[in-house]
């Protein structure tokens, strides 16, 4: 009986560096990048003191601290974030920057809720403490675990160490002003362990450019003990101004949730003792205006997006402009784009005709945009109401917060972050494309190549790139001319707008983007699914209508009104 083979041999090396040669590399990459709802490069941010909270204990504090205002992400594209939570939650893998909502200093917080590798560290390091964020002083918050510890630390003890630049050791920052340590009377991190990955770079970073910085990290990485240091640790030495006192005193997150603008004072049912048939009279003159002519649909749906964008969903932009204010209607996001206003003169005639003085435009314009989406075969969802009209409107926010035609993919993303809106949000809410128009102007430049791209190609399929070019000379006029954004069904609500993406057929380049920009790997994604799942599309949307018409502006709960006529605040 031959030899039998009872295991199976070791690999050889030369076979294996044989199956190396014909391996395909991993595609590099993209570079990691901030967005911030600073929309103005030219003018970075200049923190007084910019805290970069890494370990959990500093995560779950800053999470709980209600006075903070999101500004920007940082984004790293081999982590997806469509599926986080607006709240957010402490589940997320995010990477969100938040303002302190100080009076006297500002004070930044990023809080790095997910793992960043060693080779990312350098890069991460030098977009955070770089050209956008100027810092004058920084605080690294970390684990022990994070760090190669050569100590010896009982799993019950508590401890805190800290690491600083030359600069906060001699107490000078860059202009030569003097300063205490910021964490007085810790002990430094033990001369025998290494320092690595993220929180190195960043304090590498500091001694680079001679700012103040400090690393502290703690010991254990969880529970209610090292919270409490923490907390104790950044109420004595740093924010002074907040009360952290109640931070981990409850053990139920959900109770002590603070009430924020995505989650506005809105209900089913606000209208049912005052004006119950308020949903039946939208619908009924809806149904009117789309019988009519089906593009009323379109018209409505931008209006609302319109609106919520701009101070949240107040009404503003149905503001006419008078000698005392002036409205959104000429900003040059709006002037060209924005029709419909006489389909909501028309619906508030009616129900002030049924419920004088109760129901506000801006209520008006959501259930109308629910009910327009409906009519032309979209999804249903139920609308909250209880919105008040302000008093006032912004020509400056219309001009800036809504995303244009030719716009990029991340300064898209941005502005959607600003709002609370997620990527997914994004993806979903653009799929109302599949009604509508957009005039030439506003798709000329995508035509002819001149747009602000961030892939090498925004492709349009020869054919129709021909047809759009018979329509929309590149000069010479034509500007008022008008092409369906969904050519194969321009009057139906479905996932079509996503089919032509695929095939590069998206009419506006911000539409195309998400598709065909090399950015856009999260966002590219969620277009082949919506393609290939209307019913997923359909469910995403109404869930991302609902986020938007919860983007409300506090102001106007307490100051606003409930206007006669929508083109006029009351006198």
């Amino acid at each position: 009986m031959g030899d039998v083979l009872t295991e199976l041999p070791p690999s050889s090396r030369f076979f294996q560096e044989d199956l190396d040669n014909f391996a395909t590399s991993s595609p590099p990459l993209s570079c990691p990048s901030l967005l911030l709802s600073n929309l103005k490069p030219d003018k970075p941010l200049h923190p007084s003191l910019l805290i970069i909270a890494l370990s959990s204990p500093s995560l779950y504090v800053f999470h709980h601290i209600s006075s903070k205002t999101l500004i920007g992400s940082l984004i790293l594209p081999e982590i997806p974030f469509s599926a986080n939570s607006i709240g957010p939650s402490l589940g997320d893998k995010s990477c969100n920057i938040y303002a302190l909502n100080d009076a006297d200093n500002l004070t930044l917080v990023v809080s790095v809720q997910c793992s960043v590798s060693a080779e990312r560290s350098i890069a991460v390091a030098k977009l955070l403490i770089g050209d956008q964020i100027i810092p004058e002083r920084v605080l690294i918050l970390d684990s022990v675990q994070n760090q190669n510890f050569r100590g010896r630390l009982a799993p019950d003890e508590i401890n805190v160490f800290k690491l600083e630049t030359s600069a906060e050791r001699k107490g000078l920052s860059d202009d030569g002003c003097g300063g205490s340590s910021l964490l007085k009377g810790l002990d430094y991190f033990p001369s025998g362990s290494v320092l690595d990955g993220l929180a190195a770079a960043l304090l590498a970073r500091c001694q680079m450019r001679k700012i103040r910085g400090t690393l502290c990290v703690s010991w254990p990485q969880h529970g209610v003990s090292v919270v409490a240091m923490v907390k104790s640790l950044l109420q004595r030495n740093v924010l002074h101004g907040f009360d952290l006192s109640s931070i981990g005193d409850s053990k139920d997150e959900s109770s002590s949730r603070s009430l924020h603008a995505s989650d506005p004072p809105l209900t089913l049912d606000y209208y049912a003792p005052t004006c119950p048939s308020v949903f039946e009279i939208v619908k009924k003159e809806m149904e009117c205006e789309v019988i009519s002519d089906p593009r009323s649909a379109a018209l409505i749906v931008r209006l609302h997006f319109h609106d919520c964008f701009v101070q949240g969903c107040d009404g503003s932009v149905l503001l006419d402009d008078t000698i005392t204010l002036q409205g959104e209607k000429k900003a040059s996001t709006n002037i060209n784009s924005l029709e419909g206003f006489k389909i909501i003169d028309r619906i508030k005639n009616k129900i002030e005709s049924e419920c004088p003085g109760i129901v506000s435009c801006a209520d008006i314009l959501t259930i109308a945009a629910r009910d327009a989406v409906l009519l032309v075969g979209g999804p249903y969802w139920d609308v909250p109401v209880g919105r008040k009209d302000s008093k006032t409107a912004s020509f400056e926010l219309a001009a800036s917060n809504i995303p244009t035609a030719d716009e990029g993919l991340l300064s898209i993303i941005t502005k959607f972050l600003y709002q609370g809106l997620s990527v997914t949000d994004l993806v979903a809410l653009s799929g109302a494309h599949t009604i509508g128009m957009a005039h030439c102007a506003n798709f000329r430049a995508r035509i002819y190549g001149d747009f602000e791209a961030t892939s090498d190609r925004s492709p349009v399929s020869e054919t129709y790139l021909n047809n759009l070019k018979s329509m929309c000379p590149a000069t010479g006029g034509g500007d008022n001319n008008m092409s369906a954004m969904d050519y194969v069904t321009p009057n139906l609500f479905d996932n079509s707008f996503y089919h032509l993406l695929l095939k590069g057929d998206g009419l506006l380049n911000s539409d195309q983007e998400l598709y065909s920009s090399i950015l856009g790997l999260e966002t590219k994604n969620l277009v082949i699914k919506y393609a290939h799942d209307p019913i997923a599309f359909f469910h995403q949307f109404s869930d991302s209508m609902v986020k938007m018409g919860n983007i409300t502006n506090p102001d106007s709960f307490v100051n606003g009104e409930i206007r006669t006529n929508c083109r006029f605040v009351n006198t």
